[in-house]
């Protein structure tokens, strides 16, 4: 695969994944969204029909409060119609009563004297077109209804004597009583109450329906006996308002609530139907469509609720249960939020269907699609889009790569992690013969066939952490002379810093060696030619003179004149001896014996103040030996080194700065000044043959020589050299020299 044609697709595969990506997490999330909207949306329903069930609940007891305190108020002002009608008292006849138990029907014949009321018979009317005496009067006066009753016997059984309040027949209901045990064996609260001689107040059966009401009793003229009782009450399903308001509430879409008995002779009965159309139907029996008597189900959660307190939400639970109206294909289920009202014995029940729901759902869906259809257009017209401008931007950047492989003259080879071929520059398929198609992601040490270079490609390669140099020498084929590369490698990392493979680059260097050598060669012969007739001319100089009295002074100065540029001439002579004894790749030879190094560089530093008299020299040395095994002359010769560059780069002058002194494991020298400086890049270089660092300053002498030498013999006496160095600001040579060696 070419490169122009994986950068292509890499540049078009990031926009595909990334449309693909973007559609998949789309359709992914529309699914999930889908599922979460339509947990939401059945939660909002119940919570809606939770709130209502709780409304209605409020609802009931504002009334029930409201009501009560009117009847209450009502049973005042009848007790004082009754007081001023006269003293209630017993005749003394007997008068035969049929007397009707108001809940079972049951009749039994008393005798009971006549109740007299200031004297006067109350009578036994039971035409609602007549008038009687007392009730009437109170509900001429404050509305609804009012009975006196008469006390039947000893058990306390409560029989209506006068009253407006109506039979089935619509009829006064006198002759019906209250019997002071119910017929599931409880004592009627209203009975117990009476007999009490205590007042009661609230919802009680009255004949045939349920009333909110208030009694108290009548006592015989002591005053110890209850004789009977004054009582006056609104028929509970005739506060209008709240059977309205109730029969008003809306479920969600079609969802209504309701109102059934949850006790007694009303369990399980409509009290408040949808619409008032089904209003004391007994559903007790119904069964849901799986069979299920779902009613008994709905009593018994509202019966198990706990009551309300005023200071906690209204306790509502849920019931849940599949039904099918008339007309409908097959069943829906349905959700009823259930509240109990306990002062009224009302379950009621706000419910609706969850088929309701579905309509929300749908457009939610269809929402959720539409959002679908847009990503995958959106997706379609990126991955359209992306091709050719992917395309385009790679075909850019592919010819320009190509263009740069193509124009590399030097073997380029870039491999991956693990040593596999990925990029040959076409001076690379050249020289391995071998084209980039076969040799991609092949191990190194596959393509590079020969032995020599693929040994120092490899140990190139494990030395992982930085680059490596090397040479390597291939002999020649067929006649022609052998070729010498140099080669170096790269680590390429990531981002944040893993490596991810090794550019390796290696360069003919055959001519530039060859030329080296030659170099070399002319150095080693010239300096030796030379060295022969210099120790002549520094014989013969120093001859003359020491017989300087046969000369005049003019004769003396160029006699010395001499004598020093042919000892200058001799020190580049053995200098360069040096430098083509170690390119020969010979060893600089030491003699190395013990060496006080304190006492060295006073010496050297008494040497170097006597050349100048413009810089003043700061030695700081132990007083103490420092004794190391070296070689003298090659050290002084490093000293001599370092301290005329420091004195020959600061030609304004100033102080150099020397130090000396042991540390754990070697001899630390520094030698500090306030010349002129160097660059970074000058640092780089300072230690390549014949570079000198201020080349435009010509009056500093020097053959560039010093700094390779002086590295050499420190690298020789297993030490290390290094230079910092600022423009403008100096600069401090260190040397480190080990005390074992």
């Amino acid at each position: 695969m070419k490169v122009g044609l994986k950068i292509t697709i890499l540049a078009i595969l990031p926009i595909l994944l990334t449309a693909l990506i973007a559609f998949g997490v789309g359709l992914y999330q529309k699914g999930i969204l889908e599922t979460f909207f339509g947990h939401e949306i059945e939660a909002q329903a119940q919570n809606e029909a939770r709130k209502i069930a709780q409304a209605v609940y409020l609802m009931c007891r504002s009334a029930q409060e409201s009501v009560q305190k009117t009847v209450d108020t009502n049973l005042r002002v009848a007790g004082d119609i009754l007081a001023r009608a006269g003293k209630v008292s017993l005749g003394r006849d007997s008068l035969r009563w049929e007397a009707r138990n108001q809940f079972t029907g049951e009749v039994t014949d008393v005798f009971l004297p006549p109740m007299l009321v200031g004297g006067q018979w109350l009578g036994k009317n039971d035409d609602a077109a007549l008038p009687s005496p007392v009730v009437d009067a109170i509900r001429d006066l404050v509305g609804g209804t009012a009975t006196v009753f008469q006390r039947m016997n000893d058990a306390g059984d409560m029989l209506r004597v006068a009253t407006n309040v109506e039979d089935s027949d619509g009829r006064r209901a006198i002759g019906t009583y209250v019997p002071s045990v119910n017929p599931d064996g409880t004592a009627n609260p209203v009975v117990e109450a009476l007999l009490r001689g205590e007042p009661f107040s609230g919802r009680a059966y009255v004949v045939n329906d349920w009333y909110l009401t208030a009694y108290r009793p009548i006592f015989d003229d002591g005053g110890s006996r209850v004789i009977g009782a004054l009582y006056v009450g609104v028929k509970q399903e005739n506060i209008e308002s709240l059977r309205q308001g109730i029969m008003d509430m809306v479920v969600g879409k079609t969802g209504y609530v309701y109102v059934l008995g949850g006790k007694g002779e009303q369990q399980g009965r409509y009290i408040i139907s949808q619409n008032g159309e089904r209003d004391g139907e007994n559903l007790w029996a119904s069964q849901d469509s799986d069979g299920r008597p779902f009613i008994q189900s709905i009593i018994g959660k509202a019966l198990s609720l706990p009551l309300y307190q005023r200071e906690d939400n209204v306790p509502v639970t849920f019931e849940r249960y599949p039904w099918k109206n008339p007309g409908d294909i097959e069943p829906r289920y349905k959700a009823v939020a259930i509240a109990y009202f306990a002062p009224w014995d009302w379950v009621i029940g706000a419910g609706y269907y969850e088929s309701d729901l579905r309509e929300s759902q749908e457009r939610m869906v269809e929402a959720l699609r539409d959002m679908g259809r847009w990503l995958g257009g959106s997706a379609l017209i990126m991955m359209l889009l992306s091709i050719p401008a992917g395309y385009l931007v790679a075909r850019s950047i592919s010819l320009r790569v190509d263009s740069i492989l193509n124009s590399v003259t030097d073997v380029l080879i870039a491999v991956d992690a693990r040593d596999r071929v990925l990029l040959l520059s076409q001076a690379a398929e050249e020289f391995l013969g071998i084209s980039l198609k076969k040799a991609r992601f092949r191990p190194v040490q596959k393509v590079v066939v020969d032995p020599a270079l693929r040994r120092r490609l490899l140990a190139a390669l494990e030395q992982k952490e930085g680059g490596a140099r090397f040479d390597v020498e291939l002999p020649g084929t067929g006649g022609a002379a052998g070729r010498i590369l140099e080669g170096r490698t790269s680590l390429v990392r990531r981002q944040g810093g893993a490596a991810v493979g090794t550019i390796i680059i290696m360069h003919d260097v055959t001519s530039e060696r060859r030329i080296d050598r030659m170099k070399s060669e002319f150095i080693s012969t010239a300096a030796h030619e030379l060295r022969t007739p210099l120790s002549s001319i520094v014989g013969y100089s120093e001859l003359l003179l020491s017989q300087s009295g046969h000369f005049g002074e003019e004769e003396r100065k160029s006699l010395d004149y001499i004598n020093r540029k042919a000892w200058s001439l001799s020190k580049i002579v053995d200098e360069l001896l040096d430098v083509s004894r170690i390119e020969s790749g010979h060893a600089l030879p030491l003699e190395k014996t013990p060496c006080d190094l304190n006492a060295l560089l006073r010496q050297a530093v008494d040497a170097a103040g006597k050349l100048t008299d413009r810089h003043r020299i700061e030695l700081q040395v132990p007083k103490e030996s420092a004794l190391l095994a070296v070689d003298v002359g090659k050290i002084e010769q490093v000293l001599e080194n370092i301290l005329g560059n420091a004195v020959k780069f600061s030609p304004r002058g100033g102080v150099i700065r020397v130090t000396g002194h042991e540390e754990a494991d070697e001899y630390r020298i520094c030698v500090e000044d306030e010349g002129i400086g160097m660059t970074p890049e000058q640092v780089g270089k300072v230690f390549d043959k014949f570079y000198r660092a201020d080349t435009s300053n010509t009056a500093v002498e020097g053959t560039g020589l010093g700094m390779s030498i002086v590295r050499h013999i420190v690298d020789a006496h297993g030490g290390h050299v290094e230079i910092e160095s600022r423009m403008g600001r100096g600069t401090r040579v260190l040397v480190g020299l080990p005390k074992t060696a």
